[in-house]
């Protein structure tokens, strides 16, 4: 049961990793933080854009993806 654990692993690794260089664009990050998918710019709550800018800069600063989901989060719950 470990070896198929561990070779479940590697190729679910190995997928992950292959996939940013094989040229498969189905997954494409927006241009802009500001600019929704059609282009037109973002008319949301003002608190995203705030939420995003610290969750930008913990990112920046902390370069850890775990605490930066949490920051960000947590951001946007206090304000809004």
């Amino acid at each position: 049961m470990i070896w198929l654990v561990i070779i479940l692993s590697g190729l679910t690794n190995f997928a992950a990793r292959y996939s940013m260089f094989s040229g498969l664009n189905f997954l494409r990050l927006p241009t802009s933080l500001f600019v929704d998918e059609t282009g037109v710019p973002f008319e949301g709550s003002p608190s995203k854009i705030y939420a995003a800018f610290i969750a930008c800069c913990i990112a920046l600063l902390t370069r850890s993806i775990l605490f930066t989901i949490v920051v960000g989060l947590t951001a946007l719950w206090a304000l809004s």
